[in-house]
């Protein structure tokens, strides 16, 4: 099916919760030796002129370790992309009518093969301090993860058990609702957030399309190139405390404004089975630097001294999610939505992109 011929459809399931589009509710490795590093580093701001081509930049990190060969690689612990790999349009094309396990595993699939962009392969630092005055050094992906080329790629949303089986393969972690508000402040590319007319349809493919084409535009229109650290475009999958009260959901947070302010505070009204279109997935590498040494951010986030560093919940009880979903339940009780232009966008008709 071509990518333009998409056709609206259910093909994901909840797990008994009714759909809502949240606006303002709407929302293992080890030891650690405390230290102190240096102090932040904040991005410029403003506009970035945009590459002669669309080709990803290659980010600079001005302080990064200079021990030569021993010298940490902080990249996504992935194969490189196969040649022949789907485009981001086209593994939706084929993923389409999976259902909610069987997008999961395919997402999974493709993302353990290394068909992710070429600009998010490198991890970025963030630098964040505490109320204390210490500060530390941790690497997280650009951008939302997503599968494709860097000519053809889709920002992909996934269940919360998804992202935590990418991120035990990768070494990495989810963030904290901190994080994201640091890796915002410290973003290059700012994206607004892009509302679909009406909300999302429960889970429904061509939602995260569409979604994904109004980011591209955004970023286009305003100059940005691929690999900066990038922010604002989704909201976040994090770790949170309520988890550990609540371990059958997934906790959202972010869609930040350009006050900083977030359009979704924490929530989790979500079932563990849910993923909709403003979802997005963003890897912190397991490893931190506070004063030459590494540290573990699983650990940083169970330690009364350290977790003030990467956590405004202090110590948290709860640094991963289930890699496995629940059983289905039976239908949710669903509310009928009228989307206005969605599939008169030129993005949807043209299929234009999935003839790359």
């Amino acid at each position: 099916m071509a990518r333009g011929g998409l056709q609206r459809r259910v093909f994901l399931l909840g797990a008994g919760v009714a759909v809502s589009h949240v606006v303002g509710c709407a929302p293992a490795m080890t030891q650690a030796v405390p230290g102190r590093a240096g102090q932040p580093v904040r991005a410029p701001r403003g506009v970035v002129p945009p590459p002669p081509t669309e080709a990803a930049v290659e980010p600079e990190d001005e302080e990064a370790p200079t021990d030569g060969p021993t010298a940490p690689d902080f990249s996504l612990k992935l194969p490189q992309r196969r040649k022949g790999a789907l485009t981001g349009s086209a593994f939706l094309d084929r993923a389409a009518g999976l259902g909610r396990a069987g997008f999961d595993d395919a997402v999974y699939g493709e993302i353990a093969a290394g068909n992710i962009p070429e600009h998010q392969r490198r991890l970025l630092p963030v630098v964040v301090t505490s109320d204390a005055g210490r500060s530390a050094k941790l690497r997280v992906l650009c951008d939302y993860l997503a599968i494709g080329s860097d000519d053809d790629f889709i920002r992909m949303p996934m269940t919360s058990a998804a992202a935590q089986r990418i991120a035990d393969l990768t070494e990495t972690m989810l963030p904290t609702p901190k994080l994201v508000d640091e890796i915002y402040k410290q973003a290059v590319a700012r994206l607004p957030p892009s509302y679909i007319d009406g909300g999302p349809t429960e889970d429904e493919i061509a939602d995260f399309l569409f979604h994904h084409d109004k980011l591209e535009k955004n970023r286009k229109n305003l100059g940005f190139p691929l690999g900066v650290l990038t922010a604002g475009d989704k909201k976040d999958i994090v770790l949170c405390e309520r988890l550990l009260q609540r371990p059958d959901r997934v906790a959202i947070y972010g869609w930040h404004k350009n006050d900083s302010t977030v359009i979704q505070p924490l929530s989790t009204m979500h079932s563990c089975r849910y993923a909709d279109y403003s979802h997005g997935v963003r890897l912190i590498d397991q490893r931190v630097e506070i004063d030459g040494e590494l540290h573990l951010l699983g650990e940083m986030l169970r330690d009364p001294e350290l977790a003030e560093l990467v956590s405004d919940e202090g110590p948290l009880d709860v640094v991963a999610y289930p890699t496995t979903l629940p059983e289905y339940a039976g239908p949710s009780k669903k509310k009928k939505k009228k989307k206005s232009k969605k599939t008169k966008q030129p993005g949807l008709a043209s299929g234009s992109r999935g003839s790359r």
